[in-house]
């Protein structure tokens, strides 16, 4: 009898113990899953950008106020069913992915200038990822990785080599939604600090709509970060004609109509909203006869954000290292 007491006692304490750990688990997850839907508290200043700022200002003004340890790009490749036809006027009636031998298709061109773009701009190593969205296996709800388990390259080439062999056999679906993959955007920057990751999303769609919730909550969410980034670039035919008037719409329900829930200072602690998000139609470059100028313009579009968030970000991020 005594054992027996002994042996129902040790269990119940167990059970007990372990109760509590995964209870405080859960509580923290729920925390955190409650953090990426709700912003509270934040202040929208923003620094005027100028569009005709010359490339190798913008260059300069991003290396004197780049502080993070590590820089990472995140291709997202939109693998959804509109592809097939949204070629018709600037791929030859053909679908965006598809390979031809001696030609780049525009998801490749695309990567295969913002690769050159990116590794002028930053003078540390990049470490470069891809994923794929908008297949019949992720459809509108998660992502996969072009390659491995989300391996990290150090130059555009390998990415570009991963898409086209990663890419044969895939299905394409849909339909498109951006928010699972900048979700993961999301992460990389509460978790990792002191790193820089930009998100860049090429995309047949434009799929931003301020009426789309889970979006402008991770968008939202995603302005209160400073070491993340997202840029969106649209390929093959559009319409990209409302492209201002959409990305205008959703900085307005960003940053006019915020939560007041209470945040989890642990994982954020700043009160600035950064300017961290624009959009960029590929084919109004591509089109232009010159191709050093169309190079240089495209070049700008790309990065021309990035110095103002960069002095806000070097004027208010906790995680700074201080000099």
């Amino acid at each position: 009898m005594l054992w027996a007491l002994v042996y129902y006692l040790v269990a119940f304490f167990a059970f007990v113990l372990l109760y509590e750990y995964y209870r405080r688990n859960i509580l923290k997850q729920k925390a955190r899953l409650d953090l990426l839907a709700s912003l509270d508290g934040m202040e929208f200043n923003s620094l005027p950008t100028s569009k005709k700022k010359p490339f190798e200002k913008i260059k300069q003004e991003i290396a004197s106020n780049f502080y993070f340890e590590r820089i990472r790009i995140i291709f997202g490749i939109d693998l959804s069913a509109s592809n097939e036809w949204q070629g018709k006027k600037t791929y030859g009636g053909q679908s965006l992915h598809k390979v031809q031998n001696k030609a780049f298709n525009p998801y490749q061109k695309a990567i295969g200038q913002l690769g050159p773009i990116f590794e002028d701009v930053f003078t540390s190593k990049i470490e470069y990822s891809c994923f794929g969205f908008g297949d019949e296996q992720t459809k509108d709800y998660s992502f996969f990785p072009i390659v491995g388990s989300g391996d990290e390259f150090n130059t555009h080439q390998l990415i570009l080599d991963a898409y086209l062999e990663q890419t044969k056999n895939v299905a394409l679906s849909g339909p498109t939604e951006f928010t699972p993959i900048v979700k993961k955007l999301i992460s990389y920057g509460i978790y990792c600090p002191r790193d820089f990751t930009m998100l860049v999303i090429l995309t047949d769609e434009l799929k931003l709509s301020s009426d789309n919730k889970s979006f402008v909550e991770a968008i939202r969410m995603l302005a209160n970060l400073p070491n993340v980034c997202l840029l969106v670039i649209g390929v093959g035919d559009g319409p990209w004609e409302g492209l201002a008037r959409e990305e205008h719409s959703l900085r307005e329900a960003v940053f006019q109509k915020l939560n007041k829930k209470q945040m989890e200072k642990e994982l954020i602690q700043s009160k600035l909203c950064y300017d961290n998000f624009h959009f960029v139609n590929f084919n109004a470059f591509v089109s232009k006869q010159d191709k050093m100028e169309t190079e240089n313009y495209f070049a700008r579009a790309v990065v021309r954000k990035l110095p103002t968030q960069l002095k806000q970000a070097s004027l208010n991020d906790p995680h700074r290292p201080k000099a």
